[in-house]
């Protein structure tokens, strides 16, 4: 922020009169005026300047002397008389202007002889208007021209510098928002521009004072004239936005409610065992009985605790939304039936949570039947990755029934207390942060989203941006219809308001202005827009997989694996785990028997992971939808082929073995200045050879003082050789290097690079 003349005036004790005359005398000939602002960098200069030296006082007024009293004889209604004032001139007629004139145009023509009639106008004494007349053979209107505004800055820029060698070193410190022009850099250190110009044309750049300045040479005139410069990069509406949505604080923060999503194979009673907890009849609302939608609820549990449960159609939905950066969920519950056991698609949905790196409840469903025998299924966990509690895992399992309600309060009480051992915690009292999981035409309310609060709180007139969408919220309610007023951390609820429908893990936010949700939502939806018609996001491939590693993308390479038999299954496995490194960690998100379906292909886009399909087939759905999403698939004929095309992705991963071999050895004879080239050493070869493209050692005194050099020239005489052999002279013109002298000794070398294997 800048300063007003008069404010600083005032502080330094002056007239603004006399700071504008200090400014411009020091180069700030835009100050003009008592309103002209100051930078705070011209400020502090101002009074660096000023603190120097004393400000003479200024000069007092005379007095003036007193009137004089009329004369006695004078009326009253005279007007006095003051001192030394001149009584204005009596009006004259229009006949003795006329003669008048007439006399002088005589007068010139008697004193010039000419007939000339112009009038010689003076501008040169005082900037005044003259009566004067022409001369003889003036027949034109002479004007003279006023002093420019460069002849005053050439004049003061010898009497004084802006430079601030004075300041203490603490002070000497500005931040500027990138990007920079020449302006904005003498404005926050208090140097003049044409001083800065100057000193980037030393360095090389030829720049105008409204030109920006990269960001290593506004550090380097920073340096030169003392000050520590930091850079801002200057982020955009929407990265502004998202900072402050999501601006974390450490105070505040009060145990939430745990969100808890149900997983499983079809027709396991997820949501029978959702509405045995719920106590309602949610399945009877679905077609056919089976969950079409995404449902979110919020349950009593024990001691008046809640529990917020995500229903899904599937693991599929629960990774797209995790691919579209929806973490919603804090522990996943997987449902198995105890007469069914665990199948194809609980074993997906295991990979699927694994991914997500959520902890996992067993949920052992249908206990009631007579069919359900547990001590069957539960070995299976185990085969699926899966340790029991109950064995000496991480993993428990509840055994429960949705139909008579057996172990719900057990299964209630299991998941606080892994939600407890999280220790989930979010601040009430800042802007609602959460995530849409989904979005439709309601009648009579129109685009409205089903969200998920996870930090602060939601009330209604909250403006609110979801994606590209946008919009002010009119109602909410919860998942039983009730309407609300506000919603807290792991608190859903359905919005109205918004100007369109949202997507599934479209991300929500508060703002605080309309205008700029409005444009960030437009901002977002172009990028939409543009990118659909684009290529999709490049996931790893084996083709690519040593770019990524070596950009630092890919710390671990994440496989999803399926096998014609279990024979062949476990082998790959442990085969591709023993291929991980220090550098690199294999790790199989999935893996399982049977054709490459489209479940897979879900995960390994939410993952960014490589499908290594063996002795089996692709389903077309899967196909198109990798081919889509740019996920690569594998397909192998032969066990040890995706071991050995695995290996050999990963092999460049290995820094090369590098092995350097002696080529020869020159003594310099004799040191020859040259004042184009530079300084060629004379040299002789005392064994091996010196060829053109070697590497050079130098060594004085035994010790080397120069590695890694290049040599820019070799001759023989006059003509230019590839390679010296032992016994001859040659002259020898090192690259980069001058610091050659007699008796140094030279070694030529060559460095071979060898790849290196698993």
């Amino acid at each position: 922020m800048g300063i007003r003349v008069h404010h600083l005036a005032k502080e330094l004790g002056m007239s603004s009169k006399d700071l504008i005359k200090e400014c411009q005398k020091r180069g700030l000939v835009r100050i003009t005026k008592h309103m002209n602002s100051l930078s705070e960098g011209e400020a502090r200069m101002m009074r660096e300047e000023l603190a120097r030296r004393e400000v003479p006082p200024q000069k007092a007024e005379p007095k003036k002397k007193p009137r004089k009293k009329p004369a006695q004889g004078k009326p009253k209604s005279a007007k006095p008389e003051t001192a030394g004032a001149t009584p204005p001139p009596e009006p004259a007629s229009r006949r003795e202007r006329r003669r008048k004139k007439k006399e002088q145009e005589e007068k010139a023509r008697k004193s010039g002889g000419g007939d000339s009639k112009m009038t010689f106008t003076d501008f040169t004494s005082g900037g005044t208007y003259s009566d004067r007349m022409a001369g003889s053979g003036v027949d034109y209107q002479r004007r003279a021209r006023p002093k420019r505004p460069g002849r005053r800055r050439r004049q003061q820029k010898q009497e004084t510098t802006a430079r601030p060698k004075d300041k203490p070193e603490a002070d000497r410190k500005a931040t500027l928002t990138h990007p920079i022009t020449v302006r904005d850099l003498s404005a926050a250190i208090g140097v003049r521009a044409n001083e800065i110009i100057r000193t980037l044309m030393e360095n090389g750049l030829v720049i105008t004072i409204n030109n920006p300045i990269p960001q290593d040479m506004v550090e380097m005139v920073g340096l030169e004239y003392g000050w520590e410069i930091e850079i801002k990069q200057q982020e955009s509406i929407e990265e502004e936005v998202e900072r402050q949505a999501k601006a974390e604080s450490d105070e505040g923060l009060e145990p939430r409610i745990p969100v808890v999503t149900m997983l499983g194979h079809v027709d396991h009673g997820k949501t029978s065992l959702l509405d045995r907890i719920r106590d309602t009849r949610v399945i009877d609302t679905e077609s056919g009985g089976i969950t079409q939608h995404i449902g979110a609820y919020t349950v009593d549990a024990q001691d008046g605790k809640h529990i917020t449960f995500l229903d899904t159609p599937g693991h599929e939905a629960f990774t797209a939304m995790r691919a579209r950066g929806a973490d919603c969920t804090d522990v996943a519950v997987l449902v198995v039936a105890a007469d069914d056991g665990v199948m194809p698609q609980t074993r997906e949905a295991i990979s699927h949570a694994k991914a997500a790196e959520v902890p996992i409840v067993i949920a052992l469903n249908k206990m009631d039947l007579p069919a359900a025998d547990p001590a069957r299924v539960k070995p299976e966990f185990g085969a699926a990755g899966l340790e029991l509690e109950e064995w000496g895992g991480d993993v428990p399992c509840v055994e429960v029934s949705a139909e008579t309600g057996q172990g719900i309060d057990d299964l209630l009480e299991m998941i606080l207390l892994v939600a407890e051992l999280r220790e989930l915690k979010a601040n009430p009292n800042k802007s609602a942060l959460g995530s849409v999981l989904e979005g439709h035409m309601a009648e009579g309310l129109g685009p409205v989203a089903t969200v998920l609060v996870r930090e602060g709180t939601l009330r209604v007139g909250d403006i609110v941006l979801c994606g590209a969408t946008f919009g002010r919220v009119r109602s909410m309610q919860d998942d039983a219809g009730k309407e609300l007023t506000e919603a807290g951390p792991s608190r859903p609820t359905m919005i109205a308001g918004l100007n369109d429908v949202p997507e599934a893990g479209d991300q929500m936010l508060v703002v605080d202005d309309l205008q700029r949700a409005q444009k960030v939502a437009g901002i977002r939806e172009h990028r939409a827009r543009v990118s659909s018609l684009m290529e999709q996001r490049e996931h790893i491939t084996l083709d690519n997989l040593f770019g990524k590693i070596k950009e630092g993308e890919a710390g671990e390479v994440n496989v999803v694996l399926k096998a014609d038999v279990n024979g062949s299954l476990e082998p790959l496995k442990d085969k591709l785990n023993g291929l991980s490194t220090d550098e690199v960690r294999i790790r199989i998100l999935h893996s399982g028997v049977g054709s490459v379906n489209e479940s897979d292909v879900v995960l390994a886009d939410a993952s960014d992971a490589i499908i290594i399909a063996y002795r089996v087939l692709i389903d077309n759905r899967a196909r198109m939808l990798a081919d889509e999403k740019n996920v690569d698939i594998r397909s192998y004929q032969v066990i040890y082929q995706p071991v050995e095309d695995m290996r050999a992705a990963l092999s460049g991963l290995l820094p090369p073995e590098r092995r350097e071999e002696v080529i020869g050895h020159a003594q310099v004879l004799q040191v020859f200045r040259h004042s184009r080239i530079g300084n060629i050493a004379g040299c002789r070869v005392t064994d091996g050879s010196i060829p053109r493209n070697a590497r050079l050692r130098i060594a004085r005194d035994g010790v080397v003082i120069q590695d890694g050099a290049e040599i820019d020239s070799l001759r023989r005489v006059k003509e230019d050789i590839t390679e010296a052999q032992a016994g001859t002279e040659c002259g020898l013109k090192i690259a980069k290097y001058e610091d050659v002298k007699e008796g140094d000794v030279i070694e030529a070398y060559r460095v071979e690079e060898i790849a290196r294997t698993l």
